[in-house]
């Protein structure tokens, strides 16, 4: 069992460029070639793009930093920052989101041994908070395009996930914040009762009830994730004009959301080949070619690397030079 494991990290990233090796070829190496033409001729828009996606992990510090705040979680902001572009780091290589909140959980349980329970909480509530804040924004302004992109086949299977996700997603809201919040999920009053896990498990949903029954406190987070959203959309739209696209930013804002929900799935690492998928599929009913729609992603894919690298260095630092460095 664990020699299969191991072997897991270099299936997925195997899959990963094997979609992208079936998608190159699927559009003509000449054509990805042309696509990536214009990018030489707009180093400002490059740049621009790196500046607004560094904004948006900073808006994504600065949210899991309150949150951490608020739970009773006192720690140094240059912490949290180091904690959160680790998180960035494992994010890019390993298993999509998953990876990087898996590094970020031991990252915060480490500073915090007493309250580990609370430490990791803060991590999967700053999650769920941008995935819900990222899925209803999309959702929202899906709706009035819902009949444009049911009318292409390629955009469907975007368009029924995200109406699962949705629904999902608003029954959990609904738990959240009825009565009785997440204790009502089938398991959880058995699980907390038995095991060493129990007592942990506990405190973590105690730890999500003082939100529950203290709303205001979530509304900067919320605020901070849609900022964290549309500064990458931004980001996305400068790459788009380095690559001479004609795509409008309106247009954009709808795509973009699906996209990084459904990209969150961790399928590859990074959501590689799975991210390029659906940019070639989503983008293809506004009239914009495979090429260029397999370069933009690529190039948005390479500018959050840049920044995980970033996180990469952080970390090595950090073990180098100990939890208090």
């Amino acid at each position: 069992m664990a020699g299969r494991f191991r072997w897991t990290p270099l299936l997925r990233l195997g899959l990963g460029l094997a979609l992208i090796a079936w998608l190159v070829r699927a559009i003509g190496l000449d054509a990805v070639r042309q696509a990536w033409i214009p990018v030489r001729a707009h180093p400002g828009w490059i740049a621009a793009a790196l500046a607004l996606t560094f904004a948006a992990l900073c808006a994504g510090v600065v949210r899991w930093h309150g949150l951490m705040h608020r739970m009773g979680l006192p720690t140094p902001f240059s912490r949290t920052f180091r904690g959160y572009f680790i998180g960035q780091f494992f994010n890019a290589f390993l298993f999509g989101a998953c990876g990087g909140d898996l590094a970020r959980a031991v990252f915060a349980a480490h500073d915090h041994a007493a309250r580990r329970a609370e430490a990791v909480t803060s991590v999967f509530l700053d999650r769920a908070i941008g995935l819900a804040v990222t899925l209803l924004f999309g959702c929202t302004l899906l709706v009035p395009r819902l009949r444009f992109f049911a009318g292409h086949a390629e955009a469907r299977p975007a368009l029924f996930l995200m109406g699962v996700f949705l629904l999902a997603t608003l029954a959990l809201l609904a738990l959240f914040f009825g009565r009785g919040g997440l204790e009502r999920l089938p398991g959880v009053r058995r699980l907390a009762a038995h095991g060493r896990v129990g007592p942990l498990l506990r405190r973590g949903v105690e730890a999500l009830d003082y939100f529950r029954h203290h709303r205001r406190h979530l509304l900067v987070p919320t605020l901070l994730a849609l900022a964290n959203l549309l500064l990458l959309a931004a980001a996305t739209a400068a790459l788009a004009r380095a690559l001479e696209m004609p795509l409008a930013v309106a247009d954009l804002l709808v795509v973009f959301p699906i996209l990084t929900v459904l990209a969150a799935v961790p399928i590859t690492p990074g959501s590689l080949g799975v991210r390029e998928t659906l940019y070639v599929q989503l983008l293809h009913p506004f009239g914009i070619r495979p090429g260029p729609a397999l370069m933009l992603s690529l190039l948005g894919y390479l500018a959050a690397t840049a920044w995980s690298l970033f996180g990469g260095l952080l970390f090595l630092r950090s073990n180098r030079g100990g939890p208090g460095k």
